[in-house]
Order: structure tokens, then C-alpha cells, then sequence
């Protein structure tokens, strides 16, 4: 298995990031429909929970501009905040946008949204292929990384194949050092799931 940068850095315990096609951070604010002093806090990757609570709806933005894409980290992972249907389409809405949220041991979710929509929805938990009105691309991406074998290998990690999975077929790259290090911080108001 290939390795993966985000996987590197978010590490095996609880996360969630949401990658958002060609939106700068002002537009990621926008719709997240935050609302936060100038400059915005950063805080790490470690450590936020103590200045919003644990039950937060906090993440964290990362906007390298030659990537082409945007990263929305949930600052507490287990809300799963930019996962939520409502952020997720917001979040997609023109554009497109794919996210990964590990918030159990053995349960990993991955999505895929374009235009508002939610495309594709992934469970490990279930061990099907993703579903949707249009689970294909995500369903070769995780056939590719080694999800639907009726025997996966022993050092086989869901969370880590899907992030392998989203890197490689959306294109998606981040430099550990930017992620782990002090990144933008707001909260979102909280929104019906």
C-alpha cells in the first residue's frame, strides 16, 4: 500500500477532513457561515479543545494555493463537522468536494459531493461498496487501495486506504509541516445534520 501524506499526519486516532476544489480560505469561511475576529486565531493540530470545548463545532483551514484545493480539518474530530450533510454540501455547492471521517475503530466514512450533492457515500463499517446517485469514481478509488477483497491483507487500515484512496484519485497533497503547525480556527454554527 502506498503511503499517505494525510494519513501520516492525522495519524490512526479520530479525524475528519473535507478537501474542497478551488475555494480560497474567504469562501471556505463563507460557507461555512463563520463568523471570526481579523486575524483569524490558528491553533495546531493538538490542542484545540481546550479554547472551544468538546462539543464544538471547531475545524481548522488550510488553503496552499497551488494545489487547487482546500482542506477543512475538524478541530475535534469526533463531531465530524465537515463531514455533516449540511456542511458537506455547502462545502460543494459549484465545485466539488471529498471527505474522510475516522470517528471509531473499524468505522471509516468517505464522501464525495459535487454541485450541493452528495454523490457517493462509503461506511467500512458495512463492507459494501460506496452508494449514491454516482458511486463509481469513489468505488474504483477504494478498489484500487485494497476495499472489497473478501481477504484484505493483515496490516490492512481502513482509515489509511481511504485517505490513500481520496489523495490519489482527487489529486489531493498537503505538506505535513503546514497541516501540523498553527492553521486558521473557527467555528461553525451548529447546523442540522
Amino acid at each position: 500500500m502506498t503511503a499517505s501524506t494525510l494519513f501520516d499526519v492525522l495519524g490512526s486516532e479520530w479525524f475528519c477532513v473535507t478537501a474542497v476544489r478551488g475555494l480560497g480560505e474567504a469562501n471556505i469561511l463563507a460557507r461555512l457561515g463563520a463568523v471570526a475576529p481579523d486575524p483569524l486565531p490558528r491553533y495546531p493540530i493538538d490542542g484545540t479543545a481546550e479554547h472551544f470545548g468538546m462539543g464544538s463545532w471547531a475545524v481548522r483551514i488550510h488553503c496552499p494555493a497551488e494545489s487547487g484545493w482546500a482542506y477543512v480539518f475538524d478541530a475535534l474530530p469526533q463531531m465530524g463537522v465537515p463531514f455533516k450533510e449540511p456542511v458537506l454540501k455547502e462545502l460543494s455547492r459549484g465545485t466539488e468536494a471529498v471527505s474522510v471521517w475516522k470517528f471509531l475503530d473499524g468505522t471509516t466514512r468517505v464522501a464525495h459531493a459535487r454541485d450541493g450533492e452528495i454523490l457517493a457515500l462509503f461506511d467500512s463499517w458495512r463492507f459494501d461498496p460506496a452508494s449514491g446517485k454516482e458511486p463509481d469514481r469513489l468505488n474504483r478509488a477504494l478498489e484500487r487501495v485494497g476495499f472489497f477483497l473478501d481477504e484484505p491483507d493483515d496490516d490492512f487500515s481502513d482509515p489509511a486506504a481511504a485517505l490513500e484512496a481520496v489523495e490519489s484519485d482527487f489529486g489531493l497533497a498537503v505538506n505535513p509541516r503546514d497541516v501540523t503547525g498553527p492553521l486558521p480556527t473557527v467555528v461553525v454554527p451548529v447546523r442540522a445534520d
